[in-house]
């Protein structure tokens, strides 16, 4: 049983949905990040469930209770309603299987809590908490895992890099997130599969890399990808520092903060092949030219750190404003 003071508050708002399954024999259980929060004594905004139930009996069972429900993810399983304030994403277990020509997934719904846990990214991931009796289903380990710092996959990395390989990327983002430790299968397993990660659309890398720009301590995760042979693949502009990263708070301008050193010229295309905006673009080459003449001395100061960093916030305000 999981206890401690953030999990009350988020069962709260999940067992009056939950009841409504457990009355029509559906089972259904919180899943993914927000247990991981709750393991680690977080609140999380987060409430994705999932269900043996199948799509269509997932609206039925919603319906008269939810406010809005959406069913743009139906065909992989996932419908969304709203109550109150809270949003819900509830899916159909799933047993992916994967066109090997591309990342996209064949959906395959499954029939058991267990098959969908073991198709998941990686083991801290891969926990279920029951809504009704706050029972923790950990079949992976992901617990002791998170309590020990180590990052993994529930099976062997191969098989999950080789089915989606931006998990690699997500890896980066949980080590520079949570501090944990790639195993060395896992490591070693990246660095075979990093070419495989040419099949993932420059889209999804872009806002995978802004993921882990927004982390506490982005440059334990880009070295990571660095040492791995996976950041040269669509950021071979990048300069890691984690003096100048650390000076900056925010993704766009720690973005400019990695590629201070490219010319404008090869700023604007590798900008142009990540597929940023225009105005996320227009921000970062507007930092990167503003501390241009600071960027040419041989060694890095902190006048140089605090120029950087007034012309990112400057330039990210003025994303915002759009």
């Amino acid at each position: 049983m999981l206890a401690g003071p953030a999990v009350g508050p988020v069962l709260d708002r999940v067992t009056p949905l939950a009841e409504r399954f457990r009355t029509a024999d559906r089972r259904v259980h919180l899943v993914g990040g927000v247990v991981r929060d709750l393991v680690l004594g977080r609140s999380s905004v987060d409430l994705d469930l999932t269900t043996d139930a199948r799509p269509a009996q997932i609206k039925a069972l919603v319906s008269g209770w939810a406010d809005d429900v959406w069913s743009q993810g139906e065909r992989f399983g996932t419908i969304g309603c709203r109550h109150g304030d809270d949003v819900y994403e509830i899916t159909t277990y799933r047993a992916d299987a994967y066109d090997p020509a591309s990342r996209k997934p064949v959906v395959e719904f499954g029939d058991t809590l267990e098959g969908d846990l073991v198709r998941r990214d990686f083991t801290i991931n891969a926990m279920a908490l029951d809504p009704t009796s706050a029972e923790l289903v950990d079949p992976h380990d992901g617990r002791r895992d998170l309590e020990e710092g180590v990052l993994r996959t529930p099976g062997p990395p191969d098989v999950s890099f080789d089915d989606d390989p931006l998990r690699m990327l997500r890896a980066a983002r949980f080590v520079a997130r949570f501090g944990l430790v790639p195993t060395d299968e896992l490591l070693a397993s990246m660095r075979r599969h990093a070419p495989r990660l040419g099949i993932v659309s420059a889209e999804r890398i872009h806002d995978e890399l802004l993921k882990l720009l927004d982390g506490p301590d982005p440059a334990v995760g880009l070295r990571v990808l660095d040492e791995q042979g996976l950041l040269e693949l669509f950021l071979p502009e990048a300069d890691v520092d984690a003096v100048v990263l650390g000076r900056l708070d925010d993704p766009i301008g720690r973005l400019a903060g990695l590629l201070r050193h490219a010319p404008v010229d090869a700023l604007r295309a590798r900008l142009s092949t990540l597929r940023a905006s225009k105005a996320e673009a227009a921000a970062v080459v507007r930092t990167v030219s503003g501390a241009r003449g600071a960027l040419a001395a041989p060694a890095i100061d902190p006048s140089m750190l605090r120029r950087l960093a007034l012309d990112a916030r400057e330039s990210i305000d003025g994303v915002r404003a759009l």
